[in-house]
């Protein structure tokens, strides 16, 4: 959910349609993080939500190189760019007047150098991307591309995609992740095994599951699912996370999670001290 303590709504030029016209895309001025992140995004289609809170909240790399694959208008690379202060991040995204958004986004919240926006389809990365990661993270378009698609176009390619599978999506992270680096994507309960069987076919394991529970006893919704490249290890599932109490609002501990506070997506099995894993890229003890 974003905050919209100060929202506006304004108009620009989008560019890209199909009779090669310019028209009007009408925009919101909104806020994350408890107004920390300031967020420009389309009024219509897609919204930045708490999904993207939730992924930026599950990194933990403090350092080095992360990549978003489908960024949108920025609400998770912004997000972790804010939280953690010494990493590098590329966004990617295919379409122009998205990218331009979060270009934008990037430089209004001081990030501008240390987040680069590429406007590229994610089957069609720069080959100096790969291996070159030391987290890759995404919110892909996780409904069944066979379901009933939304007459929103800009919704339906968010949550459907456009000529995009899952596996396209897990093939282009494993691919440009380094080799033991993570991989953290955000994605519906129910594909969480289609997609854990994918990374696996792809060469990434050691699953680490954290659930999103609407409510107290209530089935999870959505799933963290975390995975390491080249590690073929037994995975876990953690305690995850209640959003909402029985009235709507936010418990206690997802308030603190959309105010900035990070999540513990951690692999019981890999303690280290000053609260790294054993085995993560750059520890040099892998």
């Amino acid at each position: 959910m974003t905050d919209i303590t100060d929202t506006n709504i304004t108009n620009r030029a989008k560019s890209g349609s199909a009779d090669g016209e310019m028209r009007m895309m009408q925009v919101t001025h909104d806020h994350l993080l408890n107004e920390a992140v300031k967020i420009t995004q389309p009024a219509d289609g897609y919204r930045v939500g708490t999904d993207a809170v939730l992924l930026a909240a599950s990194v933990a790399t403090d350092s080095g190189r992360i990549l978003d694959l489908g960024a949108g208008a920025g609400g998770v690379c912004l997000c972790m760019a804010h939280r953690l202060r010494e990493i590098q991040v590329t966004a990617v995204e295919k379409h122009g007047d998205l990218a331009a958004i979060a270009e934008e986004n990037a430089a209004t919240n001081g990030f501008a150098n240390r987040v680069r926006v590429l406007t590229t389809d994610i089957r069609e990365l720069p080959p100096v991307l790969a291996g070159s990661f030391d987290h890759v993270v995404s919110n892909p378009p996780y409904h069944n591309s066979h379901g009933t698609r939304p007459q929103n176009e800009a919704r339906a390619m968010a949550h459907m995609g456009d000529n995009t599978e899952m596996e396209d999506w897990v093939r282009a992270a494993v691919w440009a992740a380094k080799p033991r680096a993570k991989i953290t994507f955000i994605c519906r309960a129910d594909r969480v095994p289609e997609l854990i069987s994918l990374f696996d076919a792809n060469g990434a394991g050691e699953a680490v599951l954290f659930p999103l529970w609407p409510r107290h006893s209530s089935p999870a919704g959505r799933v963290i699912v975390q995975v390491r490249r080249d590690v073929d290890g037994p995975g876990a599932i953690l305690p995850g996370l209640v959003l909402h109490r029985d009235d709507g609002g936010f418990t206690d501990a997802a308030e603190q999670v959309m105010a900035g506070t990070p999540l513990q997506v951690i692999h019981p099995a890999r303690p280290l001290a000053g609260g790294r894993r054993r085995g993560d890229a750059g520890d040099g003890r892998a």
